[in-house]
């Protein structure tokens, strides 16, 4: 069980550096947290949520979340998924009513977002990750370009400054901040975006394997960039056997899922509405730890 939970335990490791939208920190630029007391993998499947929030000044516990994922992983088929939800998704919120999802943390921080989630899904959240743009910007700085295959070419001057060509771009660090920022490039807006997110997560652990691959002596410095600027809950040991262990997990086993959604509004205020067919998808998420 134990070697179980380091396996799904060390993709979390590998998704601190994946995701962030958020200025210069003043508290951790990455936060790790256990979601319960007791962490007991479900049969030797773990859910992570990653969360990029929009503060522009430091990394608070009580901000907005501008990008929500659910990660998973069976440690047993060494199969996963990334399961991404639209950060205006109209939902319930514990303690507040009814709300747009990215408001779940404004009062009682990233455990009220993984509670809502919990909620909605079913699933049990085992850590919850969130991401601040200083640690972003450091972490791909010091790894180095990460390659992401573009479908359509993007150009986005007035919002992100993203101008990027079709086809396989190697980003550096503020090309990629600029692509997972970017949805007015896109028809569908956030519903694109948050799937780039999860595209780009993906990217980031074919880029971890290829290092070890190539150098297995990369892994240190992969360590190294994470213990700089994440807060982990976890004994450098852990965070070493967790590392090594990430290599093992095959990108191509990780599928990355949106949430089947709509646009509409409530009132004055433009939302997302979640579509009852995505109970089928939290259904096969939950009890396969898979997508």
């Amino acid at each position: 069980m134990r070697k179980r939970a380091a396996v799904l335990a060390t993709f979390l490791a590998s998704t601190i550096a994946f995701l962030s939208l958020v200025g210069p920190a003043v508290t951790a630029p990455v936060l790790v947290g256990r979601m319960h007391e007791q962490f007991q993998p479900n049969r030797g499947k773990i859910f992570v949520l990653v969360i990029g929030n929009d503060s522009r000044e430091g990394n608070p516990r009580n901000s907005r979340a501008d990008a929500i994922h659910i990660v998973g992983i069976n440690t047993d088929t060494m199969k996963g998924g990334i399961l991404n939800f639209p950060r205006d998704s109209w939902v319930n919120i514990p303690g507040q009513g009814t709300s747009k999802m990215n408001e779940a943390m404004l009062v009682s921080g990233p455990e009220n977002l993984a509670r809502t989630l919990e909620g909605l899904t079913g699933i049990k959240i085992d850590y919850w990750v969130m991401t601040g743009f200083e640690g972003f910007m450091g972490i791909i700085d010091g790894l180095g370009r990460v390659t992401v295959n573009l479908p359509h070419s993007i150009d986005d001057p007035t919002g992100s400054g993203a101008h990027l060509p079709a086809g396989k771009q190697n980003l550096g660090h503020k090309s990629s901040l600029a692509y997972l920022r970017t949805r007015h490039s896109f028809g569908t807006g956030d519903l694109a975006r948050t799937t780039n997110h999860g595209t780009y997560m993906i990217s980031m652990l074919r880029k971890l394997r290829e290092d070890v691959a190539l150098n297995p002596a990369e892994l240190l410095n992969w360590i190294a960039l994470t213990k700089k600027f994440a807060s982990f809950d976890m004994s450098s040991d852990e965070l070493f056997r967790l590392a090594v262990l990430a290599s093992q997990v095959p990108p191509k086993n990780v599928n990355n899922v949106t949430v089947p959604a709509s646009t509409g509004s409530v009132g004055a205020a433009s939302v997302v509405f979640i579509s009852p067919s995505a109970s089928s998808i939290y259904k096969r998420f939950r009890e396969n730890g898979s997508l």
